[in-house]
């Protein structure tokens, strides 16, 4: 599993973060063309003829965020902020909030609904918890990790793979 993210300063996040996957894709693969991405009716994006590669992708204001893998993951990433009172009342438990900062459930979560290409409808019934310093996902077979930086807050989840122990700034500029 790869994963990399870049500053999109003010920039179309959606562009900046299809090119990061672009230079991942041809990095990993030799230069090969990038396949053809099509979506599943929830919008997640997925490579039609190459089955065996899996990706997510994710931007905020500042940041896009993008993992290759050849198991499924989903990521997200988001520009530090206060998640309003009433958004925290209706995705987070009160256990949650004992355990995690409300940025930091609305990443996991997100991640988790990526990997899975569920709607955001399902986000209030996720529940996150911890067991010493790992994460508990929803689903005992995910793998969850958390990246914090004053310039950002992004979450993985897997499924048979660990998320690697930090992400890694793109090797490139991609303003």
């Amino acid at each position: 599993m790869k994963i990399l993210y870049a500053p999109c300063g003010g920039q179309n996040g959606s562009a900046t973060v299809y090119a990061l996957l672009k230079h991942m894709y041809h990095a990993k693969f030799g230069g090969e063309p990038i396949p053809e991405i099509q979506k599943t009716p929830n919008g997640k994006p997925y490579f039609p003829d190459r089955p065996d590669v899996y990706f997510s992708l994710s931007h905020s204001r500042t940041h896009v965020l993008c993992a290759l893998s050849d198991k499924p993951v989903g990521v997200d990433i988001e520009s530090p902020r206060t998640i309003s009172e009433r958004a925290v009342i209706y995705f987070c438990s009160n256990e949650e909030l004992a355990l995690f900062d409300p940025l930091d459930l609305w990443v996991l979560k997100e991640s988790y609904v990526k990997l899975f290409g569920e709607t955001m409808a399902m986000i209030k019934s996720l529940r996150f918890s911890r067991d010493g310093d790992r994460i508990v996902a929803p689903d005992k077979s995910v793998i969850s990790k958390l990246y914090r930086s004053g310039d950002y807050r992004a979450a993985v989840c897997s499924i048979y793979e660990a998320p690697p122990d930090s992400i890694e700034p793109a090797p490139i500029d991609f303003q």
